[in-house]
C-alpha cells in the first residue's frame, strides 16, 4: 500500500472524496450566490476540486514520494485558487455593501484588494509550502526590487491616486469634469486612471496622479445646476438697460434653460468697438451646454435685430453723425409740456423753443438717482420716458412721495432761485429727459427782462398754495411779502438788478 502508484482502492477513495468536496463546496457556493449576490466563477470550481483531491489524498493510505509531491503542489495551487473567491468576498463586504452599488464600486479599490490578497497568497506558498524564506529572499532581491520600484513609481503614484480620489470623491462615474480644457464625463474609474467620454464622443484616458495635482472643475457638485454664459456686444448708441432686458427676454426662450434662476445681463466691458455684455443662463444638464450656448447666440442675434440694434464688426470705422431725429421729438415732447406748465404757460412758442433747442438730451439707467435732496441745482428736467420716483427723507424716514411720468418736469424751483433741492428722483427704469440748465434761462432772462416778474408771480403763488395746503393761512401783507421776496430771490440768482 506504501508503494510508488496509488492502489484502485485509494483511487477510488480519493474520486469519491474529491466529487463529495466539490459538490459540497459548489452547494455552499450557491446559498452564498443567493444571499449575498457574490458570483465566484471557475476559479471556485478548481479550488473545489484540488480541495477534494486533497482531502482524498489525506484520507487514503497513499503515502508514496509521489503522493507526498501532489499533496505539496495540490497545497499551494488550493491557497493560490482560495484568493480569488477570498477577493471577491472581500470586495463585497468592503467596497459593495448592496447589490445595487456593485456595479458603482471603482475598479480602484477592487484591483487593490486583488493584488494584496493574491500577494499574500503567493507569500504564504512560498514560506509555508514550498520552504522558501521570503525574508532572505527579499534581502537577496534588493537590487531588482530597488529597479522594479523605480520602473512602478509612477504606476503606484497612479494608485495611491486613485485610493484619494475614491476617499475624497470629488467627482464619480456619471459626473461632467473640465479636464485640460476639455468638456467630458466620466464613465469608469480604475486603479491606474480615469476614462472620460468628450462632447464629441471620444474616450481619454487620464492618469489619476494627473488628476490629483490638477484643478477639477466638475459641473455636477454641488447640484447639477450650473451657469453658462455667452458674450455679446453692442453699439455705443444703444442703451445699455435696454440692451439688457432684450438679451434677458431673448435668453429666457432658449430651450433647456432653467427659469430660475431667472437669465441675468451684465455689462461687462467697454471695447473697442463695442460695449460688450455676458449673458449668463443656468441648465441642469451639461451634456446640453454646448448646445444651450449655440442657441443662445442665434435668440441673441435675432433679438437684437427685431429691436434695430447694432452688433458692430470689430474694425475701425469713420463716424459721421446723421441729424438725430429722436432729439428732436423728445424737444418737440418737452416744448409741449412747458406749454401747459403752471409756472412756464405764459411763455411764447418762440421762448419755449429757445429753452429747449440747446438743452442736452439725457438718459438715465434704472435706479439710477437724477437729483440728490440738498444738492444745490442749476437745472431743471423734462420726462419725455420712463418714470421716476420722488422721495423725500425727513427725521430720518425717507418715503416716496410722488411718481412722475412723461410730461412731468421737476427741478424748476431750483433753476429759478438756486434753493438746495428738496427731494430726491431716483429712476423706476431707463428715463429720457430733457435737461434746461440755468444758462438757458439766463439767455432768456437777458433777452426778455419782464420775464423776471412773471416768473416771480408765479413761484410766489406756488408756495402761497403750498402754504395753504398745509393749513396755513397768511394774510395779504404776507401774501405780498413772498411775492417781493421770491422776486429778489430769482433776481439775484441770475444776478439782475433790483
Amino acid at each position: 500500500m506504501s508503494g510508488s502508484a496509488p492502489s484502485p482502492h485509494d483511487v477510488v477513495l480519493i474520486a469519491g472524496v474529491a466529487v463529495a468536496v466539490y459538490v459540497t463546496l459548489v452547494a455552499a457556493a450557491q446559498v452564498v450566490r443567493r444571499s449575498w449576490g457574490v458570483s465566484f466563477g471557475v476559479s471556485f470550481h478548481l479550488l473545489a476540486l484540488v480541495t477534494g483531491v486533497l482531502a482524498g489524498l489525506g484520507l487514503s493510505s497513499w503515502h508514496a514520494p509521489l503522493a507526498a509531491a501532489l499533496a505539496r503542489h495540490l497545497s499551494a495551487a488550493a491557497v493560490l485558487l482560495a484568493a480569488f473567491p477570498a477577493v471577491t468576498l472581500l470586495n463585497r463586504l468592503l467596497w459593495r455593501r448592496t447589490r445595487r452599488d456593485a456595479a458603482a464600486a471603482p475598479r480602484v479599490l477592487a484591483d487593490t484588494t486583488a493584488i494584496v490578497v493574491v500577494a499574500a497568497a503567493c507569500l504564504v506558498v512560498l514560506q509555508y509550502v514550498y520552504g522558501v524564506r521570503v525574508p532572505g529572499l527579499l534581502a537577496g532581491s534588493g537590487v531588482v526590487a530597488i529597479i522594479v520600484g523605480l520602473a512602478l513609481q509612477a504606476l503606484l503614484g497612479n494608485l495611491l491616486a486613485g485610493i484619494a480620489l475614491h476617499f475624497e470623491r470629488p467627482f464619480t462615474t456619471g459626473d461632467w469634469l473640465l479636464v485640460d480644457g476639455q468638456h467630458a464625463r466620466v464613465v469608469e474609474m480604475s486603479w491606474r486612471s480615469t476614462r472620460l467620454v468628450t462632447t464629441d464622443d471620444v474616450l481619454i484616458d487620464v492618469p489619476n496622479g494627473s488628476l490629483v495635482t490638477n484643478t477639477i472643475t466638475n459641473f455636477a457638485r454641488p447640484t447639477p445646476r450650473h451657469a453658462v454664459h455667452a458674450t455679446i456686444g453692442l453699439h455705443y448708441d444703444v442703451p445699455p438697460a435696454r440692451a439688457r432686458a432684450v438679451l434677458a427676454a431673448a435668453a429666457a426662450s432658449v430651450d433647456g434653460v432653467c427659469r430660475e434662476p431667472a437669465p441675468v445681463v451684465l455689462v461687462t466691458e467697454f471695447a473697442d468697438s463695442a460695449v460688450t455684455y455676458r449673458v449668463k443662463v443656468w441648465i441642469d444638464d451639461h451634456a446640453i451646454f454646448a448646445r444651450v450656448l449655440s442657441d443662445l447666440r442665434a435668440h441673441c442675434w435675432y433679438a437684437v435685430r427685431r429691436a434695430g440694434m447694432e452688433i458692430p464688426f470689430p474694425i475701425v470705422t469713420v463716424y459721421q453723425p446723421k441729424p438725430d431725429r429722436s432729439a428732436e421729438t423728445a424737444r418737440e415732447a418737452a416744448a409741449r409740456a412747458l406749454a401747459v406748465h403752471p409756472i412756464f404757460s405764459f411763455l411764447t412758442a418762440a421762448q419755449i423753443e429757445d429753452l429747449v433747442r440747446e438743452s442736452p438730451i439725457v438718459l438715465y439707467a434704472p435706479t439710477e438717482h437724477i437729483i440728490e435732496q440738498g444738492a444745490t441745482g442749476e437745472s431743471m428736467f423734462l420726462l419725455v420716458g420712463g418714470r421716476v420716483a420722488v422721495r423725500m427723507t425727513r427725521g430720518g424716514r425717507t418715503d416716496v412721495v410722488a411718481e412722475l411720468g412723461a410730461g412731468d418736469c421737476f427741478g424748476e424751483m431750483s433753476v429759478l432761485t438756486g434753493d438746495p433741492r428738496t427731494a430726491t428722483v431716483v429712476a423706476q427704469e431707463e428715463v429720457e429727459a430733457v435737461e434746461i440748465p440755468k444758462a438757458a434761462f439766463a439767455r432768456l432772462i437777458h433777452d426778455n427782462p419782464d420775464v423776471v416778474s412773471r416768473l416771480g408771480e408765479l413761484l410766489a403763488q406756488r408756495q402761497v398754495a403750498n402754504e395753504q395746503r398745509t393749513g396755513a393761512h397768511p394774510e395779504a401783507a404776507q401774501v405780498e411779502q413772498v411775492r417781493a421776496g421770491m422776486l429778489r430771490r430769482v433776481r439775484a440768482f441770475f444776478q439782475l438788478g433790483q
